[in-house]
């Protein structure tokens, strides 16, 4: 392996941006071939990262000469990039969900495993310096038995301005909904939920949201071995109930309700947060905006954070990846985890 670390990336939309972004910062890594659909994103890339560029993944995956995959194009079309790139012999990091049905995760997962390559797994909320430091303080034992889980995202800008997610992503007539619904940014807490807790929910009850269908609340409840409860609730057709003095001014760039973005420093009315209860003490996690609190019966402190916030914590994972590659280990974060949670999710519909 060459000692500057070369990454092709298939699909530029907005994550495929923050990606690059992040990767800018490290030393020794180089983007040397970028793909999209879309010609003039693919040109404007490949000029602005002195990169390769093209339209077909499948002649970036012939060109060769890259050391890792991205596959950070819609989720609808995950399945025959992820099996053509293990067919080709490269690792690849695929963004999540790894697909939009159990089925064609299964064969991306068996494809990588009949190839020999490593397959990672996009769930980068592991690598959020506040969702990273209350895994620890949980392992510590900080909080006792985890008991409940919760995460809501509830407001937006009304009825009239809800936008799903277009077909390229999730197909009409399966699931799918907004990029801050159930399938697209709940898949994260199933799996944040189930590393928390160590193992896969044993039971799982929920509703999303249809693709193409009027909007509907989504919610999803799951049970896990020793007891603890997960809950989401999702509705971002909506307003928000938050009141001024519960804001706060973030960390790190966040994604809001309504799917907008909101850049490091804003002022954030209704900031994202992932709430642990245990038998001795509890968390408030504020994932974006980078803030941690414990409560272990004398009130509220907030703990101090090590390690890069949204969005450079994409760079966090590529390291993982790298390291991973270098040191021929099995990901941190793999297919399995990946299935765990299209399993939760098809489970919730089904």
């Amino acid at each position: 392996m060459q000692s500057q670390f070369r990454l092709g990336i298939i699909g530029l939309g907005l994550v495929a941006k923050e990606h690059i972004a992040a990767y800018q910062e490290l030393d020794g890594i180089r983007i040397v071939s970028v793909c999209d659909v879309n010609a003039d994103a693919a040109r404007h890339w490949g000029q602005a990262l002195d990169a390769a560029h093209y339209t077909d993944y499948r002649d970036l995956l012939a060109r060769g000469g890259v050391d890792l995959v991205l596959v950070l194009t819609p989720a609808s079309t995950h399945r025959p990039i992820v099996e053509a790139a293990a067919a080709a012999g490269f690792p690849i990091l695929c963004e999540k969900p790894l697909a939009v049905t159990v089925e064609d995760g299964v064969a991306m997962v068996a494809a990588c495993t009949r190839h020999g390559v490593k397959l990672f797994y996009g769930s980068i909320y592991r690598y959020l310096p506040a969702v990273r430091t209350a895994k620890a303080l949980i392992d510590q034992g900080a909080i006792g038995n985890i008991q409940v889980m919760t995460e809501q995202m509830i407001g937006g800008n009304g009825a009239a301005a809800y936008r799903q997610l277009a077909p390229v992503h999730y197909p009409h007539g399966g699931p799918g909904g907004s990029g801050m619904g159930l399938v697209d940014h709940g898949v994260h807490l199933i799996d944040v939920f189930s590393w928390f807790t160590g193992g896969a929910p044993v039971q799982v009850m929920g509703s999303g949201q249809i693709s193409g269908a009027p909007l509907r609340s989504e919610h999803l409840t799951m049970r896990f071995a020793g007891g603890a409860m997960g809950h989401l609730i999702y509705n971002a057709g909506t307003y928000s109930t938050y009141l001024p003095n519960e804001g706060m001014f973030s960390g790190g760039m966040s994604w809001l309700t309504d799917g907008s973005l909101a850049p490091p420093g804003t002022w954030l009315g209704e900031p994202g947060s992932i709430s642990v209860h245990g038998t001795t003490g509890s968390l408030r996690i504020f994932h974006f905006a980078n803030a941690l609190f414990l409560n272990q019966g004398k009130g509220m402190r907030q703990i101090a954070l090590e390690g890069r916030p949204c969005p450079d914590h994409f760079a966090t994972q590529l390291e993982d990846c790298i390291a991973a590659i270098r040191d021929d280990r099995a990901p941190s974060i793999g297919g399995e985890d990946a299935l765990r949670a299209l399993r939760v999710i098809e489970a919730a519909y089904h």
